[in-house]
């Protein structure tokens, strides 16, 4: 790469940073090295107007290679099964409780704040549960050799 990096390159490398960590660390280097021989051609061989066509292609290669990227890595399915569980338990919980008949003692004043607080308690114990297994499901990959 040469010591003045056009502001193209720049914004290149502030973009690989959307990269999975280990992608980054072991091929950043070597793209932004390719990205900016391919700038500098394309430079060279149109310099009226062909900047703006490689930036539009070159955006929308990093935008492809971003998500394929993220998906090989396995963290989006992790999430998704993650939170899977807890939506299928709540939902479990729901059919059940419909079944059930919801008797208010004769104390109670208000039914509609006892329906909030047991809603809110639902919505808690699916995220505590989707944050448990998510960390649950990584931890190989925490112990992988970089």
């Amino acid at each position: 790469m040469r010591p003045t990096a056009s502001l193209d390159t720049r914004c290149y490398q502030a973009a690989l940073y959307l990269y999975p960590p280990a992608f980054r660390r072991e091929y950043s280097r070597e793209i932004v090295r390719v990205f900016d021989e391919a700038r500098h051609e394309t430079q060279l061989a149109n310099p009226s107007g062909g900047l703006w066509a490689f930036r539009a292609r070159m955006s929308a290669d990093l935008a492809i290679a971003i998500v394929g990227q993220w998906l090989r890595s396995g963290w989006p399915s992790i999430v998704v099964i993650s939170m899977l569980y807890p939506l299928i338990a709540a939902t479990a919980a729901a059919s059940l409780w419909r079944r059930v008949p919801f008797v208010l003692s004769p104390g109670t004043s208000d039914a509609d704040v006892i329906a909030l607080e047991l809603l809110a308690a639902v919505v808690l114990v699916v995220i505590a549960t989707t944050i448990i297994l998510t960390l649950w499901f990584t931890r190989p990959l925490y112990r992988r050799p970089a």
